[in-house]
């Protein structure tokens, strides 16, 4: 296991006596900072916005609702954006209900609600390539149903309980959709409390199953698993579900049929963070501690395949402290994985940051980490409203505390923690920097709008483009692309291309000398990697 613990060096192009008279907004930009921009929903409130590199605002969305939680760009343009709405009793940390489409005019274009007395949509979706959109969503089961599928009575201290369930939406008009797929926690149980009842087994010897009694020391609340992500790979055709009371991710497998999904085929086919979870291990054991963003880290990005988790700290052993974490979790190609002696492998994580003294860094809820294609790690310090990007050496070299609260936009020179609180309200769940040639800001107005904050000082910030960018020695267009992929190699250079799908099957390959084209007629559309020898892998639309 690789283990990065470094000294942050937060102030990189301005005085020290300049960033301590600054409390939000832009912090630190500094020339290893990813050139991008950077998407975020402020919680308490209903605007959605799009920074550049400066802190400056470069687009805004507006909603009616507050976030629900997470928030997306596509690469048509649109942004999707889940929403808190009212009128259920499934209420709880990152309760949502209805996700919502914008273009990028911030015309709604569609909505779906998925919010009743019997089941809620919560913190996470994801949009699927095919433009269906998977939703994290809880289930109302009652006392009665809880006890006869051999919950401990004992547990049962809301009356009720929620497992959490997953559904395929495929959008239909402006407001409406239809039930695609489906899974559900029910369906794969296993409990060892109560022989007369259903679902009785042996917990260890079933680790793809659920343990219906397992509260990981809790008192048993209504939401016993408290997922708080969603992830898909379209690859595999697999989906990653963050339980952060479990203090493990889980991996279902989505080519299944809904009717397949409710026997064998829907049990887990992946979990790992704490075997105690299915009996297989102790305290010492456990590597996951109120994680969340639980995600594959996509291809052409370094360390692709592997699993980036926002590593909270709740209830470590050794204090609280926050870590960003990634683990391989040793896949093979027929999306199989492999465990030793009953427990899911691997033994630890395969890469680990965190602060030079632990505890200085601490985000106890929400919060998340991104793979950048220049090496550096966006981090997203949710309880603290703040993103910073970390280089390879673990130094930080971009910094923005976020100046919108729940009492509204904050002056420059504001204390982020309100009058008489202990805490920040200026929160938010998850950042996202996309990169400044994002296929879905094609013909964009991304002009500064000035900053967020009120009566914003002077910072010296200039925008940079990454190193790595910078050293890209050749061209293509268009992108995206229909027929042929052009390719200009500057300095008439010698190269091999090969255009990849996300399992790293090569499509189709060729060799360039200067100028070239891939015929790409015959590719079904979606999203691809063209990799050209020596260089940077580069994403690929393809639309016909």
């Amino acid at each position: 296991m690789k283990i990065l613990k470094t000294f942050i060096f937060a102030w990189a192009i301005t005085s020290m006596a300049v960033a301590q008279e600054r409390t939000v907004g832009i912090m630190l930009n500094g020339e290893e900072t990813f050139n991008g921009y950077t998407l975020f929903s402020p919680h308490g409130n209903t605007s959605i916005y799009l920074i550049n590199n400066c802190g400056e605002k470069v687009h805004e969305w507006y909603s009616t609702y507050f976030p629900g939680v997470s928030v997306y760009l596509t690469e048509d343009g649109s942004l999707y954006r889940a929403g808190k709405t009212s009128g259920t009793d499934l209420t709880a940390g990152g309760a949502g209900g209805i996700v919502e489409k914008f273009d990028w005019d911030g015309n709604l274009v569609w909505k779906y609600e998925y919010s009743t007395s019997q089941y809620r949509q919560h913190h996470d979706f994801q949009v699927l390539p095919n433009g269906n959109v998977l939703l994290l969503a809880w289930e109302l089961k009652t006392s009665e149903e809880a006890l006869a599928a051999g919950r401990n009575p004992s547990l049962i201290t809301e009356d009720a309980v929620w497992p959490e369930h997953v559904v395929e939406i495929k959008p239909i008009g402006s407001d409406g959709g239809e039930m695609v797929w489906e899974w559900h926690v029910w369906d794969h149980l296993v409990q060892d409390f109560d022989e007369t009842k259903a679902n009785y087994g042996s917990v260890s010897e079933n680790i793809n199953k659920i343990d219906l009694n397992f509260t990981n020391g809790g008192e048993g609340k209504a939401d016993w698993i408290h997922a708080n992500a969603l992830n898909y790979n379209p690859d595999l055709d697999q989906i990653m579900i963050s339980t952060r009371v479990f203090d493990e991710l889980w991996v279902i497998d989505h080519n299944t049929t809904t009717e397949e999904a409710k026997g064998a085929a829907g049990d887990l086919i992946y979990r790992w963070g704490n075997p105690m979870a299915y009996k297989m291990g102790t305290e010492e054991d456990r590597k996951l501690f109120g994680q969340h963003n639980t995600h594959w880290i996509p291809a052409g990005l370094p360390d692709a395949g592997k699993i980036m988790v926002f590593n909270n700290g709740i209830n470590r052993l050794d204090g609280k402290y926050t870590s960003i974490v990634k683990i391989d979790p040793a896949v093979s190609n027929e999306g199989r994985y492999n465990s030793d002696q009953g427990r899911f492998l691997p033994t630890d994580y395969d890469w680990e940051y965190v602060a030079p003294t632990p505890t200085d860094f601490y985000s106890w809820f929400i919060s998340g980490a991104q793979q950048l294609p220049n090496g550096n790690i966006l981090i997203d310090d949710g309880a603290h409203g703040t993103f910073f990007e970390i280089n390879a050496a673990g130094e930080m070299v971009w910094k923005y505390i976020n100046p919108i609260t729940i009492r509204g936009a904050l002056s420059q020179g504001d204390d982020i923690i309100p009058e008489g609180g202990t805490n920040p309200d200026n929160f938010v769940f998850r950042a996202i920097r996309y990169p400044h040639n994002y296929v879905g800001f094609s013909g964009k107005d991304l002009s500064s709008q000035g900053q967020l904050e009120q009566n914003p000082t002077a910072f010296d910030c200039q925008l940079v483009t990454s190193v790595v960018e910078e050293q890209l020695s050749y061209q293509i267009y268009p992108n995206p692309v229909s027929d042929y992929l052009n390719l200009d190699m500057k300095n008439y250079e010698r190269k091999t291309v090969e255009l990849v799908n996300f399992s790293g099957q090569v499509l189709v390959a060729s060799t360039v000398i200067g100028q070239g084209q891939l015929d790409v007629v015959s590719i079904k559309s979606g999203v691809y990697v063209l990799k050209v020898e020596g260089e940077r892998p580069t994403k690929i639309v393809i639309q016909h």
